[in-house]
């Protein structure tokens, strides 16, 4: 079965992404068939609107050659979320491998597009990338949140892990998480070639690849982004993301210790990622979001010997609070830094 469930199931997120209209130049579609005579279909740059219609069209004149279409190589930084999960449906219902070569990007919207194979392979130095949706101009409002949501639930449908979703859904949409092999081979790929002898960087990340527009929701939109950025000596809220979620996974069998609670009376909910700091201190990241999923909110908390008393930093404009915990366990907020 392929993912036309989920597809349907959020119709309201692509009838948002529908109006954002990529106007960038098409990605490169082509077909070769290999010695097993089995067709491979090449995908090369941005998706816009139409993509899939050119993919589809392309299996169709492999079938009626008579060549099955065996391979997908992908190498996008992203764009059209609504062409990303068509193709990805026509992947999955195809049975189709994708591969990301050793020099190649896929990022994104490609992300889907490369979850949805049956079988996954990728060369060491590929790089394989995830972050939440935006607008045009990578402003998180309440239709990118909403698309970012429904993104998550078709990464599940395809089988993404649970941690490399939770790093999709926290990670700002001007900010990528590159995933490293190990990442990579939890959802199933197969890692080709040989390991670079070279260490990656600290966190495994940069903000984007060189010359590659990252933008998960398609251009179009009319919307702004809004982000506050840090001097180039912070680390960005991906980065501390990804060390938190490399520490806690460290700490609890390596799996991240992520934790969900809405609060109905406030109409938000909160996203945490607990871990033990340097000190020794128990610590979490949290993330508010409203009914819609737009992200209102992002801290760094740090809790007493006691567990009673919080001290947490909003990462976006810098402003600190304490709260305290009373004998039911509810939160008030006691002073301010």
């Amino acid at each position: 079965m392929g993912i036309s469930r989920a597809t349907a199931s959020v119709a309201f997120m692509l009838l948002l992404i529908t109006a954002f209209a990529s106007h960038g130049e098409s990605a490169e579609v082509k077909v070769g068939v290999g010695k097993s005579g089995q067709a491979t279909i090449w995908i090369t740059g941005e998706i816009i609107s139409g993509d899939a219609d050119k993919f589809l069209q392309s299996v169709r004149q492999a079938n009626d050659s008579g060549k099955f279409v065996a391979n997908v190589r992908l190498d996008s930084p992203g764009g059209n979320l609504l062409e990303g999960v068509k193709i990805a449906d026509a992947i999955r219902f195809g049975k189709t491998s994708t591969n990301v070569g050793k020099t190649a990007v896929c990022a994104s919207a490609c992300f889907l597009m490369f979850a949805a194979g049956s079988t996954k392979n990728a060369g060491y130095g590929a790089q394989v990338g995830v972050h939440g949706a935006s607008g045009e101009n990578g402003e998180e409002t309440a239709a990118s949140g909403a698309a970012t949501v429904s993104m998550a639930k078709i990464a599940k449908e395809l089988g993404v892990p649970a941690a490399i979703i939770g790093r999709m859904v926290v990670t700002s949409p001007q900010d990528m998480v590159w995933l490293s092999p190990q990442e990579l081979q939890s959802m199933g790929v197969t890692m080709m070639g040989r390991p670079s002898q070279v260490t990656p960087p600290i966190a495994n990340l940069q903000q984007t690849p060189p010359n590659a527009p990252i933008s998960l929701s398609p251009s179009g939109s009319g919307v702004t982004a809004s982000r506050t950025f840090k001097p180039d000596a912070a680390p960005t809220w991906a980065e501390i993301v990804n060390r938190a979620m490399e520490k806690s996974a460290s700490q609890n069998n390596g799996n991240p210790l992520f934790s969900r609670s809405c609060q109905p009376e406030l109409k938000v909910c909160n996203i945490g990622l607990s871990y033990v700091d340097n000190q020794g201190k128990v610590a979490f990241l949290k993330t508010v979001e409203d009914m819609n999923g737009k992200v209102i909110a992002r801290e760094a908390c740090t809790l007493n010997d006691f567990k009673d008393v919080r001290t947490c930093i909003n990462w976006d404009d810098g402003t600190s609070h304490r709260d305290m915990k009373d004998s039911n366990g509810i939160w008030s907020k006691v002073a301010d830094q």
